[in-house]
């Protein structure tokens, strides 16, 4: 089964192809949005195992207004936002075994939105947990006819990862939090940026925060359940130099658009466009100029 995105819905417009009586929803007049998924069998047997991605997460034919002018940044959006109850757990979970499957005394280079650069050990990392006090938007996802999810109606855990050696915060699940959550300019999936700089982005996110520990590990985590993934991950970036992904969704291709200056590829020119404003701070073109 794929879900397929039925109806959008805000403080401002309602949903109007379902009566939803839930309270957390009703009862709440501040900023919040609220997404109908429908269910629906593949078409065709040989579509049972697609993902379900950006491109292809809304009904066709598009019948609801809502839906039908989304453009494709809202779409990308909303993708990651209805996806993102407890995200940030995971993408934590998964980097650990990520990393994980490389030596302790491996380097990785830490790049941050401002242009800063870095390189420290994988080893050197740590888990920066906290609570955030009142979040300014609410997100309700419902996939009839069963399943509802609701994030940011109360005080909510959060979490991201830290570097020992250098003053860069990864969020990889911060677009949960809606479009304060997109990275770089308001274009990035992710927000890899400095401490002061994502202390600053908290801000837009929750009245306030609560900062409650630091710790090396989630524990428990379930091995079995990530460790293919994050080995997909760690081939994919072995062999980056004979099959490349796009810089900014990560989506792989045969036709991909490559940067003039350095060679990075990505899906088309709309995402090469959404990397650009991180992507110049480091091309390798740019500064060989």
């Amino acid at each position: 089964m794929h879900a397929k995105l039925r109806e959008v819905a805000s403080a401002s417009s309602p949903f109007k192809t379902v009566a939803l009586q839930e309270p957390a929803w009703t009862n709440r007049t501040a900023l919040k949005d609220g997404f109908i998924f429908d269910k629906i069998p593949p078409q065709k047997a040989s579509d049972k195992n697609d993902p379900d991605l950006p491109s292809n997460m809304l009904v066709t034919p598009i019948r609801n207004p809502s839906v039908r002018n989304l453009t494709p940044k809202q779409i990308e959006t909303i993708y990651w936002q209805a996806r993102g109850h407890d995200g940030c757990f995971k993408c934590i979970v998964l980097l650990q075994h990520f990393f994980d499957l490389y030596p302790e005394d491996v380097q990785i280079r830490v790049r941050t939105s401002d242009g800063a650069e870095f390189t420290t050990l994988a080893s050197s990392r740590c888990i920066l947990e906290m609570t955030l006090l009142g979040p300014k938007l609410m997100t309700m996802l419902c996939i009839l006819p069963t399943q509802l999810y609701i994030t940011g109606d109360e005080d909510m855990p959060h979490a991201v990862m830290g570097f020992a050696d250098s003053p860069g915060i990864l969020d990889m699940a911060s677009l949960q939090f809606g479009d304060a959550g997109r990275g770089v300019v308001g274009r990035s999936t992710f927000v890899l940026e400095s401490r002061s700089d994502y202390v600053n982005r908290l801000n837009r996110i929750a009245n306030s925060t609560s900062f409650t520990k630091t710790s090396a590990r989630i524990r428990p985590c379930a091995d079995d359940l990530w460790l293919k993934p994050a080995a997909k991950a760690k081939a994919r970036w072995e062999n980056r130099h004979t099959a490349s992904w796009c810089g900014h969704c990560g989506g792989p291709g045969p036709e991909l658009k490559k940067c003039s200056k350095c060679q990075d590829t990505y899906c088309d020119e709309v995402h090469q466009r959404a990397a650009w404003p991180f992507h110049k701070k480091f091309c390798a073109g740019m500064k060989d100029v």
